[in-house]
């Protein structure tokens, strides 16, 4: 029937529901929180219109709207957030805004404006500084020292081995950690000194020279011994690292593991909790299967490379599987689709082992660009697998068994010419992305 009467005037339509409850608004902002987020990145232009909406939801937007902060253009991107802080007339509602700040994110040099900002956030959560200098100034450092005590999480990108040292042993409450040397280019310091008292649940580390591996070590010995019994999750971005170290340090109650590689010179049958392991990197040598025990329950794999020899593998992965009584639950495979001569043998070749023995198989393709691990969020609640955003730009659950079957395409002998020369160009210049991230 018409909504219009035959006069042409609306008629009213009737209200459903009328007398049920609605949703309460604490639940809407819940719902807010976490959906504005693609690929961790908040959608500020969502939360302002969120914000017009009506009169009460204004404030609760507002402090999602100042839930995460980025001050990433230096001091004055810092100056100018001071000042329109202080140019609020209201001033409790000015401290209700700061208190809403659970994560900070800053570019930062030797000024002192950077512990103006720092102390002004009291229910700082989540710290993320970039540390473009070369060292801090006594003061500024006695100032972040009287914050650093609240702070939980920490991540940090330094592009001077000196200035990272000077900062961390600040940090000695730190349960979650995330260090990027990455863009560093003075040499890896002797590290004579102890690391702080730390007790950490999570260690990240990024540093693609070799040698640096070194690092792990500090930050799981002499006072912050007591990590090895406290750490639950591993993520390792060094080429010389070797995950056969964790026994030695005694750090063996790691549930989740992001390394390189895991070779079959590698021994990890005492890290009896590991339940996921990531590599990065499994190619030169090809991933071993064998040194996982048996408590793993999730593998994830990066692409194998055109060379690797994919029965091999997957015959190593099924003497694994059977010798371990079947525990494994899902094995994701990340890997780029660029070419439509790809025949996907890999792909297959895992998919159907997933078939043949009851095990999920999960691809991704990720954004050109990314790297492995990048977008894993920090997070006081450490969860096995651990869980990667919601995103616009990546795909997931695809369906495998139509892209086998629709993706290869035979190209004419120029189009070939013309991708084999791309690609030879591109693997001669190529970079990892995560030493030109932006910070």
């Amino acid at each position: 029937m018409s909504v219009f009467s035959r006069k042409g005037k609306k008629r009213a339509q009737p209200v459903i529901g009328q007398g049920s409850p609605g949703l309460p608004i604490e639940l809407w902002i819940d719902i807010f929180g976490e959906g504005q987020y693609d690929d961790l990145v908040p959608c500020y232009a969502w939360l302002k219109k969120y914000a017009l909406v009506c009169r009460a939801w204004r404030p609760h937007v507002q402090r999602l709207l100042f839930h995460r902060v980025a001050l990433n253009h230096g001091a004055s991107h810092c100056k100018a957030f001071l000042k329109s802080m202080s140019s609020i007339q209201d001033r409790e509602h000015a401290a209700l805004l700061t208190d809403s700040i659970h994560t900070l994110s800053m570019s930062l040099d030797h000024q002192e404006i950077y512990a103006d900002i720092i102390e002004l956030c009291s229910n700082l959560k989540e710290l993320r500084m970039c540390l473009y200098h070369a060292s801090f100034r006594p003061n500024v450092l006695a100032r972040i020292a009287r914050v650093a005590p609240s702070i939980k999480m920490l991540r940090v990108r330094a592009y001077n081995h000196s200035v990272l040292f000077q900062t961390l042993p600040l940090f000695h409450a730190v349960e979650i950690l995330d260090v990027d040397c990455s863009p560093a280019e003075d040499p890896f310091p002797v590290l004579s000194f102890p690391a702080p008292a730390w007790r950490l649940r999570e260690l990240r580390y990024t540093n693609f020279r070799r040698g640096t591996h070194v690092f792990v070590d500090w930050a799981l010995s002499g006072a912050a011994v007591g990590s090895c019994e406290t750490l639950e999750a591993l993520q390792i971005h060094c080429p010389s690292f070797s995950p056969s170290t964790l026994p030695e340090l005694g750090a063996t109650r790691v549930r989740s593991l992001f390394v390189p590689r895991v070779t079959a010179e590698d021994d990890l049958s005492a890290l009896t909790q590991l339940e996921e392991v990531w590599m990065t990197h499994p190619r030169h040598p090809p991933p071993a299967f064998a040194p996982l025990p048996p408590s793993i329950r999730y593998i994830t794999l990066e692409a194998l490379g055109e060379s690797a020899n994919h029965e091999e593998i997957v015959s190593d992965l099924l003497a694994w599987t059977e010798r371990t009584g079947g525990s494994l639950a899902v094995l994701t495979y990340h890997r780029q689709c660029i070419d439509r001569e790809d025949r996907l043998d890999d792909v297959r070749a895992l998919y159907e082992f997933c078939e043949d023995h009851g095990v999920e198989f999960r691809f991704i393709r990720p954004p050109y660009g990314s790297f492995a691990g990048e977008r894993v969020p920090l997070s006081m609640q450490i969860a096995v697998p651990r869980a990667t955003p919601l995103s616009a730009q990546r795909d997931s659950k695809l369906e495998v068994e139509s892209l086998l079957q629709t993706w290869y395409k035979k190209r004419s002998p120029a189009r070939r010419f013309v991708t084999k020369a791309k690609k030879a160009f591109n693997d001669a210049t190529i970079l990892h992305p995560a030493a030109l991230a932006k910070p």
